[in-house]
């Protein structure tokens, strides 16, 4: 994996959602030199929030400081990207296409769309990768987070530990 991203990242709500229900929006503003959310985004965690999602407290309190709101213009050309995705996913491909950097998508379709349009993408697994190979975080740590967010969260990951991807890059 490259442990480079393209800045900004724009994160999803549920990458957002899975750092926040472990206590990570501060690893995650340590890792990323540039995070930002869009303001769809932000409305979808301050939503959660409302509706009793308790884990999500510290995103909605990161939000300006550590996880400054990127604004996205409807840009032309990009209506089809609006009707294939969910307002989030769209809205952080959109800052990605009008601002530059990465996506940060669990989402199956926002990472085909990413794809086809040659946009950077990771997700909740590559930052904590990303966060191991830094040393910001341990291996133990990282596989006890996703195991929380498993639990917890009903996340599903297509591997059973980040030591898995780590020894595959170290082959």
């Amino acid at each position: 994996m490259d442990d480079e991203y393209p800045q900004p990242v724009f994160l999803d709500a549920t990458v957002l959602s899975n750092f926040a229900t472990t206590d990570g929006i501060s690893f995650l503003a340590t890792l990323i030199e540039s995070p930002v959310v869009a303001p769809t985004v932000r409305d979808e965690i301050e939503r959660g929030w409302t509706a009793g999602y308790e884990d999500l407290v510290t995103a909605v309190d990161s939000f300006d400081d550590d996880l400054p709101i990127r604004d996205v213009s409807e840009g032309a050309g990009t209506g089809d990207i609006r009707d294939r995705l969910d307002s989030g996913e769209a809205a952080s491909i959109l800052g990605v296409l009008e601002h530059g950097g990465t996506i940060a998508t669990a989402d199956l379709a926002a990472r085909r769309v990413a794809n086809s349009r040659d946009i950077p993408v990771t997700g909740s697994i590559g930052l904590l990768v990303l966060g191991v190979e830094r040393d910001l975080i341990d291996a133990t740590t990282a596989d006890e987070w996703l195991e929380t967010w498993r639990d917890r969260r009903g996340y599903y990951a297509p591997v059973e530990s980040v030591t898995e991807i780590l020894d595959d890059e170290r082959e």
